[in-house]
């Protein structure tokens, strides 16, 4: 009897440790690192659409986001001061663009954008956890989920082994279309983001309903961030 007893506990330990194993390690600060002097260079293309207006314009800078300092720090909540700036190429010279800040929670991350916050990232990460992005402002809800979790990518030819895929909006009808998307790779941060904004009016051109709304866009911006590379 002993024996047996003995037995079903291995067994359970077992069992609990192959169960750890196979859970995707989700220690969400690892895809959000926020070590002060440190940062990202991205590639950042905008693209605005006016048919009426005979206007197409597309735009390619670089832009550098630094950790500068830790502006308070409670029990509840970490805020960090993020300076921004902006080059022709992805290695300066360096101009100030934008000043911001990101609070960290114990389970989320909240943005603050020109005085907007946007809860960009809430964990537990799993397929069927969703958030709101507009909690801590005035907007209407916005639902976000993880739509890939510890994914490979590969940005700019440089692999990634562990990211995590947000799906921050996808909203599409017969004449608009609204899209958002980020990903966050393990001890990186951000490495993409994606967000498109258009509409397809018959009024403003003549167009085939028959075709996708982004092979008919007649007004709208699509803007891109890649990343180039991460400074330490």
């Amino acid at each position: 009897m002993k024996r047996v007893f003995i037995y079903c506990i291995l067994l359970c330990a077992c069992l609990s440790c192959s169960k750890k194993k196979a859970e995707p390690d989700v220690a969400w600060d690892k895809y959000y690192p926020t070590k002060i002097g440190s940062g990202n260079v991205y590639e950042f293309t905008q693209i605005k659409i006016d048919v009426l207006a005979e206007r197409r314009d597309t735009s390619v800078f670089y832009v550098q986001e630094l950790f500068s300092a830790c502006i308070s720090d409670t029990n509840s909540c970490k805020v960090y001061a993020v300076n921004s700036f902006k080059s022709e190429t992805p290695y300066g010279p360096w101009q100030p663009y934008l000043s911001s800040s990101v609070q960290k929670y114990p389970h989320s991350i909240v943005e603050v954008e020109q005085n907007v916050p946007y809860q960009i990232l809430k964990f537990p990460a799993k397929f069927d956890y969703s958030w709101d992005l507009n909690l801590f402002n005035t907007n209407d809800e916005q639902l976000a989920h993880y739509e890939k979790i510890q994914t490979t990518d590969t940005i700019l030819g440089v692999p990634y082994d562990s990211v995590l895929v947000v799906l921050q909006q996808d909203f599409k009808t017969l004449y608009s279309w609204q899209y958002g998307e980020a990903r966050y790779a393990k001890n990186i941060g951000m490495i993409y983001r994606k967000a498109i904004d258009v509409e397809s009016q018959p009024n403003h051109a003549q167009i085939d309903l028959s075709k996708p709304i982004e092979e008919r866009i007649t007004k709208g911006s699509i803007t891109q961030y890649r990343l180039v590379y991460r400074q330490q």
